[in-house]
């Protein structure tokens, strides 16, 4: 099993003046290729692969205009080339963005594929000598793969890939359902209890401070010293945000995984939600990012993360009776059944019957035998002028649903 774990990093001058070097050869090697491979296709229809690009740049070294290109190691130029393929293909298969040209101004990162290690309390790159890093836990597997990366703040980081041990079973064995929102980030119910955890809203507690940097920033004359200053104090209130919401969303996903064995939340569509008057609290909340933790953290544990239908109405559903109460909005926040007059909070019901339709998926998946598929059920009717919307949600078996 391969295990990811970010350090943070402390070159010297001389090391800092190298890295620096190689993070701007490998931004030429994407952006010069990028610019290439692009002219090409506008004259004949193809691009280049990776290696047409990778024999190209061979030569490239050789001319005299380029030789400074040699000072980089070569296969952080090579990784800089895969990479550029890799985001060519996902566009054209339509998995992202055309890819942009890079700035120097923004994150840079290269990758070091192979000949690093730790030795020395430091870890040892190509070309570099020991870096001075600040390791959290002890890697015993074998390193495979190195990133470097630098922050527009100036601060460096490594993220290192290596071996670890096989998956150790989580020790809990329950099942919560966990309905996300933005006055409670999260309402668990595990079967017996319930309790919320509110957000933090970190761009709202520094929302003041980086009103004033960024109104310092405007002040100041385009290319001068003071305005470069100006935009590093706006990076770091950004950092100091981002690095909040890590902070909180990583600390909360850990409690999660410990308590439960698998957790049952809704798919939701953030990119939508994101685009309603509510994206700048749904941004902050980070839903996509927890939802994110808990799946990986889950399955280095053995755990499982169920993502229940978009479409499923787990808020307008009773929990006791299955009652549908189409009259619920946004606005409403207890209610009380029409049919077997019991009163509900509006997470806490909703949190309960995810639970209840998590399990229901895994009873699914491990007998087979249910009246629906969690591949491929119907979420909603299908009328003339509704087109049937079927689930991609993918469930493996699940034995153990103590």
């Amino acid at each position: 099993m391969l295990n990811v774990l970010k350090v943070r990093i402390y070159p010297n001058l001389r090391q800092e003046i190298a890295l620096n070097r190689n993070l701007g050869c490998a931004r030429f090697v994407w952006n010069y290729y990028l610019n290439k491979t692009n002219n090409q296709y506008q004259e004949t229809g193809q691009g280049m692969t990776y290696c047409q690009m990778a024999k190209d740049l061979t030569q490239l070294k050789k001319l005299s205009d380029y030789e400074w290109l040699q000072e980089s190691t070569a296969a952080t130029l090579q990784q800089a080339l895969k990479n550029l393929e890799s985001a060519l293909k996902n566009f054209f298969q339509k998995r992202a963005k055309f890819p942009k040209f890079k700035s120097k101004y923004k994150k840079q990162s290269i990758r070091y594929p192979e000949s690093c290690s730790l030795q020395n309390n430091g870890l040892k790159l190509p070309k570099l000598g020991i870096v001075k890093a600040k390791l959290s836990k002890e890697i015993l597997g074998k390193i495979r793969a190195v990133t470097v990366s630098r922050t527009s703040t100036g601060k460096y980081f490594a993220s290192i890939l290596f071996e670890a041990d096989d998956l150790t079973v989580n020790k809990e064995q329950k099942i919560s359902g966990i309905d996300l929102g933005l006055s409670s980030l999260i309402t668990v119910f595990d079967g017996n209890n319930y309790y919320k955890v509110d957000p933090i809203k970190p761009a709202i507690k520094y929302a003041k401070r980086l009103k004033r940097r960024q109104q310092k920033l405007v002040r100041r004359v385009k290319g001068s010293n003071n305005r470069r200053k100006a935009i590093k104090e706006v990076a770091l209130v950004h950092e100091k945000i981002t690095n909040t919401r890590l902070d909180f969303l990583h600390k909360l996903s850990r409690k999660l995984v410990d308590e439960n064995q698998v957790i049952v939340a809704e798919d939701l569509c953030v990119k939508g939600l994101a685009r309603t008057k509510l994206a700048k609290s749904i941004h902050d909340a980070g839903f996509g990012m927890l939802l994110n933790f808990l799946s990986y953290k889950l399955e280095r544990e053995g755990g499982k993360l169920v993502q229940v239908d978009r479409f499923y109405p787990s808020t307008k559903t009773c929990s006791c009776c299955g009652f549908k109460n189409n009259l619920i909005n946004l606005s409403i926040r207890d209610w009380v059944c029409p049919n077997c007059l019991a009163s509900h909070d509006r997470d806490e019901n909703a949190a309960k019957n995810l639970r209840a339709e998590g399990i229901r998926i895994l009873l699914t998946n491990t007998a087979g035998q249910t009246e629906f598929q969690a591949c491929g059920e119907t979420v909603r009717l299908v009328s003339a002028c509704t087109k049937k919307q079927v689930s991609v949600n993918q469930e493996s078996p699940v034995t153990a649903l103590a």
